[in-house]
């Protein structure tokens, strides 16, 4: 596994791609195959199980060649839990970052979109909204420059799998809406904007559902255990 520090940009965005003929879906967590030029956001509750499913998917990558950028935004990433779920031949095919602030986290997409590994088939965004939200004061006009931020990396992460030819993972965690009685992604519109495919993750006991909100209405049920993801019959 190896620890990504400085990086230069230099590119410019480039939005003439467009997805044709690929199907997204919740499935693609479970099998790995994450469509080339795609955006996926997988929110849920707290220590629900989504940076495991993550790393579960992105193991199976790495089994075929694939090389994995995680920016860990939250710097909650258990690095024995990685060494649990991956294969140790297959480390080094990892790269992890972990910014310490919002101003950091633009910083490290900025410089990834410019400066991607060769042969990168996952960028990983865990905890996209963690630093953003530690850095907001309530006040509308005030926090206006964050927002902008947070949809410009966003927008920015979309390009990303357009123009470097790879998929990304966003994982945010969820909120309250009293008054709908419903739970949504933290900074939903801007995350959900962007994403070409949305699941949500729910834990009911020891079981959890993949639910698909976005393209199709598909699911998945599985469990987590010490050697990660395991699928139940529906």
């Amino acid at each position: 596994m190896r620890i990504v520090t400085g990086l230069t940009p230099s590119t410019p965005l480039n939005h003439g791609n467009k997805l044709r003929g690929q199907q997204l879906s919740v499935n693609d967590f479970f099998t790995g195959s994450f469509k080339e030029g795609s955006t996926y956001l997988l929110y849920g509750e707290d220590k629900v199980g989504k940076t495991t499913l993550v790393m579960s998917a992105a193991s199976k990558l790495m089994d075929e060649g694939g090389k994995v950028l995680w920016v860990d935004c939250g710097a909650r990433l258990y690095f024995p839990r990685v060494e649990q779920l991956m294969k140790a031949n297959k480390l080094d095919m990892m790269y992890v970052t972990q910014p310490r602030s919002f101003r950091e986290q633009l910083e490290a997409i900025v410089n990834i979109h410019d400066r991607l590994p060769t042969n990168t088939k996952l960028v990983v965004c865990d905890d996209f909204t963690f630093l953003h939200r530690l850095e907001l004061s309530g006040n509308v006009s005030k926090d206006l420059p964050l927002y902008e931020a947070l949809t410009f990396q966003a927008a920015l992460l979309k390009d990303l799998a357009i123009a470097r030819k790879t998929s990304v993972v966003v994982v945010g965690l969820v909120h309250e809406i009293p008054a709908l009685n419903i739970t949504a992604p933290v900074a939903g519109r801007i995350v959900s904007y962007w994403a070409d495919c949305v699941v949500k993750l729910i834990r009911r006991d020891n079981v959890r559902e993949a639910v698909e909100e976005k393209p199709g209405k598909g699911s998945r049920i599985f469990t987590i255990g010490v050697d990660g993801v395991r699928e139940l019959s529906s």
